[in-house]
């Protein structure tokens, strides 16, 4: 395995230590959705399982959302050549992301939910107490972005959080990786990459995510590291200098609880 390689490792091993993500006896679900990150968290997430001082299993989760040209089959071959414990759920998601669309605008967030809802409910159903998604740094960078710019707030996506129903942890082993090098990696293990023809991707017309990532793609020109200034910002927040009222509020009564105001 290169350098670059034995990185993502490294890099998914110190983000499993900087926040916990996996514990004693924890079962996995591993989202597995065909594309680079999910093969990439999979992999990684079973080599790490082989020799790391605590015990944990795992169980890949693939969901076929009846979009045209899934070829959910290929992936479930690659789960079963590999020796993964592996469950394939067949849905009609996108034909009900479809149908309840109103001019494109609510048909990938619609997806995206039904998704997670059914990955929780198979977590839950298998006696996971864990789902871990691919997200990648660019994912993160791209989610903050896209919520300054379109939604007025200042957030990403944790590494650790809890699921919608209050059932499952939800962790993101993959924050520390590049989405080039998930992709270099998910190549070196000969993956077989699907390209389900999802109505959005298919349209001429660019996302609000597919414009953020454009913006960072043309200042990455100039500037290299703008991922990797913007990824750290995200852990190094000075809250003094915002204007949440709430958390002016929360500093100033923690400022009298301490004697500095009389």
């Amino acid at each position: 395995m290169g350098d670059n390689l034995h990185n993502v490792v490294r890099q998914v091993g110190k983000a499993v230590g900087d926040f916990g993500l996996i514990k004693n006896d924890d079962r996995i679900l591993v989202a597995v959705s065909g594309g680079k990150d999910s093969y990439t968290l999979l992999d990684v997430l079973e080599k790490l399982r082989r020799r790391a001082p605590v015990r944990y299993s795992i169980i890949a989760a693939h969901i076929d959302t009846g979009a045209s040209g899934m070829k959910s089959g290929l992936v479930e071959s690659y789960l079963k050549q590999h020796g993964h414990e592996y469950i394939v759920e067949h849905t009609r998601i996108m034909q009900i992301a479809l149908m309840n669309n109103r001019e494109g605008k609510l048909l990938c967030s619609l997806c995206s939910r039904l998704r997670r809802g059914l990955l929780y409910n198979i977590a839950s159903r298998l006696g996971c107490n864990k789902v871990a998604l691919g997200h990648t740094m660019d994912d993160l960078i791209e989610t903050l972005l896209l919520n300054i710019f379109f939604n007025g707030q200042l957030k990403a996506m944790p590494a650790l959080s809890v699921s919608d129903n209050y059932t499952v942890t939800v962790i993101r082993p993959l924050i520390y990786v590049k989405a080039k090098d998930a992709l270099d990696y998910a190549s070196s293990l000969e993956a077989p990459l699907i390209d389900p023809q999802c109505p959005v991707s298919m349209s001429p017309q660019l996302t609000n995510r597919q414009k953020v990532r454009r913006i960072i793609s043309e200042l990455e020109k100039e500037h290299p590291l703008i991922k990797d200034a913007i990824f750290a910002s995200l852990k190094h927040v000075k809250t003094e200098y915002l204007l949440d009222k709430n958390l002016i509020k929360d500093k100033l009564e923690q400022f009298i609880n301490n004697g500095g105001i009389t």
